[in-house]
Parts: structure tokens; sequence; C-alpha cells
């Protein structure tokens, strides 16, 4: 295998997740397939004006993801970043944990959508 080429998730309120992510990552989003065979409400995630994933409406009726891969952000100041999760409706589900080494610290939340994320960095926690 040659690695990750492409990312998606799924979630039951995709337009509370652009509003959440847009606020928090500068993420867009770029509706796609309408008219082909998969038939469903999905958008291209974008970060700086090219695809990095992508987002499908789940049923309502689907239970919230609770296992599978976790997406990672890098972000320069964790603490901050936490912060503003919570300011725009996430949940903290891990604040910072250090893994060992000088470079190694993260967090997790969950999205206001229950989509659970991590947060990344290689900064020391900020005085």
């Amino acid at each position: 295998m040659d690695g990750i080429v492409w990312w998606e998730i799924e979630t039951a309120d995709p337009e509370r997740f652009q509003r959440f992510h847009a606020a928090l990552s500068g993420w867009s989003f770029e509706p796609a397939f309408a008219d082909t065979e998969l038939g469903a409400d999905y958008w291209i995630v974008q970060a700086d004006g090219r695809g990095i994933g992508g987002l499908q409406r789940s049923a309502a009726s689907d239970a919230p993801p609770s296992a599978g891969p976790r997406l990672y952000l890098a972000v320069e100041d964790l603490e901050a970043a936490l912060v503003r999760v919570v300011a725009l409706g996430g949940v903290i589900e891990r604040h910072r944990i250090a893994l060992g080494g000088d470079d190694r610290w993260f967090g997790t939340f969950r999205d206001p959508t229950g989509v659970s994320f991590g947060l990344w960095t290689a900064h020391p926690e900020r005085s």
C-alpha cells in the first residue's frame, strides 16, 4: 500500500459538521456527485482550494460512529485549539496527552455531530 489517498466522514447532520469545521479549520465544502450513481448528499472537503476528503449524509437512523480511524489535525497551539472546539460546540474527549519525546502531544474531541477528531502538536504546553 502507498498510504492514505482519501478519507470520508458520514454524519446525519452534514450542515452542522460544515459550519463547525469551516470555523475551526477553515475548510470549505463543495457539493459533488449529485448526478452520479452515488446518488447521495456528498461534499468534497477542501483545504486551501484542494480536495482532502469527503463528507456524506448518513441515514438519520444510523448509530453515531464509534469505531474506525480517527483523523488528527496539526495545530500550533493545542490548548487554544481545544478552547475553540468548546466555543464552537464541540466536546473535549482528552485534554493534552504527552506521548514522550519532545514532539508528541495530542488531544481529542467530538464535533457537534458526534464525529471524533484528534489535534496534534509538536509544541510543549504554553504558559
